[in-house]
């Protein structure tokens, strides 16, 4: 019966989270499944989810330090843990993001003392503060061709980019155009992508970091993450 309980114990999930160093990719029958890891001087395997398979391969280098969070499940037959990822962040992602936090605290106190100096030549311009919005259509049409997970999938790549906290992915009804199916719709500008599957998805990422960086010279975009 202890025995039975202890079983029991190590069969229940566990959550993990550590930094470590990405070795390589692993395939199982040709397709991409694992990545396998250093920790400390311990190597491992990792599991990846379906949904980060079609993009994970876009942005990780062998020798590159990421922090990986998962499952792991402890597997009677070969008496370890198997490890399962929900979410992979390049450090360098972290640190960039750090940098910039940095960076607009300075840029913040010195406008914060350019504010208190009058200026009687210069007129204040009210600045618009949006967000850039992704609409991914949930009606059946498009979910029967594809369109189910584009959305965690793109959420995925954009927080890889670290345009997450700039981005509004939102679910939406139908957006007219079922027979190209899936659809998505990038605001400000009415950008139409249609039939999107895992390989448009880049350009898709892409497209958006080309509005914000214009949008960022116009000073029409809130980049504050708020």
């Amino acid at each position: 019966m202890a025995c039975s309980d202890t079983y029991q114990r190590m069969e229940q999930r566990m959550e993990f989270s550590f930094e470590c160093q990405f070795l390589e990719f692993v395939r199982h029958d040709g397709k991409l499944k694992y990545i396998r890891l250093k920790v400390l001087s311990e190597e491992m395997q990792v599991k990846l989810p379906k949904f980060m398979r079609a993009t994970i391969g876009l942005s990780l280098q062998p020798g590159e330090l990421i922090q990986v969070t998962g499952i792991g499940k402890f597997d009677r037959a070969v008496q370890t843990f198997k490890l399962k990822a929900t979410q992979i962040v390049p450090l360098r992602d972290r640190i960039l993001q750090t940098e910039s936090k940095t960076s607009s605290e300075s840029s913040a106190c010195i406008d914060q003392s350019l504010a208190t100096q009058p200026n009687v030549n210069s007129k204040s311009k009210p600045k618009s503060r949006s967000k850039v919005k992704v609409l991914v259509c949930q009606k059946s049409g498009c979910m029967k061709r594809g369109g189910r997970g584009l959305c965690e999938v793109l959420g995925q790549m954009l927080y890889e980019r670290g345009l997450d906290h700039q981005v509004a992915i939102e679910r939406t009804g139908c957006l007219k155009t079922c027979s190209s199916a899936p659809n998505v719709v990038i605001t400000p500008g009415n950008h139409r992508y249609t039939n999107v599957h895992s390989k448009v998805l880049p350009q898709i990422v892409d497209a958006i970091a080309q509005i914000l960086t214009e949008d960022l010279m116009l000073g029409s975009i809130d980049h504050s993450g708020s």
